[in-house]
């Protein structure tokens, strides 16, 4: 794709994983193809819900090449980069432009003690090095680092950056980011409790976990908000409340593996240190998506878990 184009539902999704270890790579192809049908504009595999820290680097490479096949060109494919430190990030960005993928979603690095013109730095030698578009990936949770709206202002001005998923759940921080970079700035959404007030305030899509399972759902929160109807677009994304505090009540990416599993898709336990989902919390995520089955969100009926 020579234009990198990011707008709608990016779902951040899980990696599936083989019983006897690696990745399983027919149900990672049913997955994405499943996420393509239902609505998805882009996908991003290896971010967080992905388990990029915990699979070796062969298997981050197998997941973009198989994302890539199945995409075949239809929709942008961002590979996360979630690397600790600076050599590590630029083989994995190397890697993954020859896998096929169209950018890359890079987090600022968690493990030295940051500083705004550090994390400057080290994104433009990212850039530098690796020929692809670059999506900021700004989790303070996870990266322990806020960056402050100017310096992604610098970022986006000097195009070391072309859009950015926004985790932080600060909105003033939001709004400063959006007054701070330009009309072509790609901002993404990367929380699924504030997709919609994100959208009004000037996302023109989202990276959300939820949309791995209903990305139609989430497209239509996305049209009612850019029409201005607010009043139905908190209706309906509050209709997915439910699903959003199940897959969020333990560690993501393991409730999601759990209801991937209940519509059909298995995509195997979550990598150590990540354990299997208490009982009680499948019960209550069955309950939720038997719900939004009848209520005609869903496509799939789901199943208890065996």
């Amino acid at each position: 794709m020579p234009t990198l184009q990011l707008r709608g539902l990016l779902p951040a999704f899980p990696t599936p994983l083989a019983e006897a270890g690696g990745v399983d790579i027919p149900a990672l192809r049913t997955l994405v193809s499943y996420m393509l049908e239902q609505g998805a504009s882009g996908l991003v595999p290896l971010g967080g819900t992905g388990e990029y820290t915990a699979l070796s680097h062969r298997a981050r490479i197998q997941v973009i090449e198989q994302t890539v096949a199945v995409a075949a060109g239809r929709v942008p494919v961002v590979a996360g980069v979630l690397s600790p430190g600076l050599n590590d990030a630029i083989e994995a960005g190397k890697a993954f432009h020859q896998a096929g993928a169209d950018a890359l979603m890079v987090i600022a690095p968690y493990y030295a003690k940051n500083t705004q013109a550090g994390v400057l730095h080290y994104l433009r030698e990212v850039r530098a090095a690796v020929e692809l578009p670059i999506v900021l990936y700004d989790n303070q949770a996870r990266s322990h680092f806020v960056i402050q709206p100017d310096t992604i202002g610098i970022l986006a001005e000097g195009t070391v950056v072309v859009g950015m998923k926004a985790s932080n759940t600060d909105l003033y921080h939001f709004d400063q980011v959006m007054q701070c970079v330009g009309a072509d700035f790609q901002m993404l959404s990367g929380q699924d409790t504030l997709f919609a007030q994100q959208v009004v305030m000037g996302a023109r899509g989202g990276v959300l976990t939820s949309a791995v399972l209903l990305p139609g759902v989430w497209n239509e929160v996305q049209r009612l908000a850019e029409a201005d109807r607010f009043r139905e677009t908190r209706g309906l994304q509050r209709t997915l409340c439910p699903l959003m505090d199940a897959l969020f009540a333990e560690e993501n990416p393991v409730p999601l593996r759990a209801a991937l599993a209940m519509l059909g898709m298995p995509c195997g336990r979550s990598l150590a240190p990540l354990l299997p989902m208490f009982a009680a919390l499948g019960t209550r995520l069955l309950s939720v998506l038997n719900a939004l089955h009848q209520s005609g969100a869903l496509p799939l009926a789901p199943a208890p878990l065996r």
